[in-house]
């Protein structure tokens, strides 16, 4: 069985614990708490975290995503509060890879988890039955895991805005969430509302945006709430099943549009 948590999560999740706790004593009793189990590492701080969940990832990939989601739950849902840069790459090194944490220390996605480099292939080929698939997984898991299912569909939109980008050799050093590539993306394929656009179209493409935006919120609504006190946000199926619907709609235009334009994209 393949671990959904891997050794790029599993050193990202050592640097930002590593580096707040700062004491092995601290940190090993925390290892122990979430389920880690065994002699702790030889290392500093960070190493010891980073190389303890590779060693249990290896011995139990069933359950580490369980432990690593009660692992950094103190971090990610007090301590961390105050230092924002640290939860931000833990929020990124999961969304990376197709996962999501979620206030209580859950790990949503790990069943669910979408290969990313077949899925970058498969866009670049524009395999519409092979990604039709990928959200047919997603819908897969809505009734069972509404956000795993909603992080599904945020990681295929955000990969044909990778992939798209990539190929068009259009840099994106700035805003790299979702919204801001889509927005690169809208400029150069045509989706960005013109005067010359027909107006029923400038409207759709305008609502473009929002959903773009509305279902990378979504993905993260109720792991970004702020404060102990405030209620999370409920993801239902019927939340997760408009999301990946409305992704679905948006990567298919997308790639639709793509094989339409009249000039060939860079290689």
């Amino acid at each position: 069985m393949t671990t959904p948590i891997t050794s790029g999560i599993s050193r990202v999740v050592g640097e930002v614990l590593g580096d707040h706790y700062y004491s092995h004593r601290v940190i090993e009793a925390r290892c122990y708490e979430s389920g880690l189990r065994g002699e702790p590492p030889e290392g500093n701080c960070s190493n010891k975290i980073n190389q303890w969940i590779t060693r249990e990832a290896a011995e139990r990939p069933a359950e580490i995503a369980t432990i690593v989601g009660l692992l950094i739950e103190e971090y990610m849902d007090g301590e961390g509060e105050r230092h924002p840069e640290g939860r931000a790459k833990i929020f990124k090194i999961l969304a990376d890879h197709s996962l999501s944490y979620h206030r209580g220390g859950m790990i949503h996605g790990a069943a669910t988890s979408i290969p990313t480099r077949s899925l970058d292939d498969l866009l670049r080929q524009r395999a519409l039955p092979e990604i039709e698939k990928e959200f047919e997984r997603a819908l897969e898991s809505v009734e069972k895991d509404p956000p795993a299912a909603i992080t599904a569909a945020c990681a295929i939109l955000e990969s044909f805005c990778r992939v798209y980008l990539q190929q068009a050799g259009i840099a994106t050093t700035g805003d790299q969430t979702a919204k801001g590539l889509w927005r690169l993306v809208s400029d150069h394929i045509g989706f960005a509302p013109s005067p010359e656009t027909d107006e029923g179209m400038k409207r759709i493409y305008s609502g473009f945006f929002s959903i773009v935006e509305g279902v990378s919120l979504l993905r993260n609504h109720d792991s970004s709430a702020h404060g102990r006190d405030h209620r999370p946000y409920v993801v239902l199926p019927r939340h997760a099943r408009l999301a990946v619907h409305s992704a679905h709609t948006l990567v298919l235009f997308g790639l639709e549009s793509w094989s339409a334009k009249p000039s060939p994209l860079a290689s």
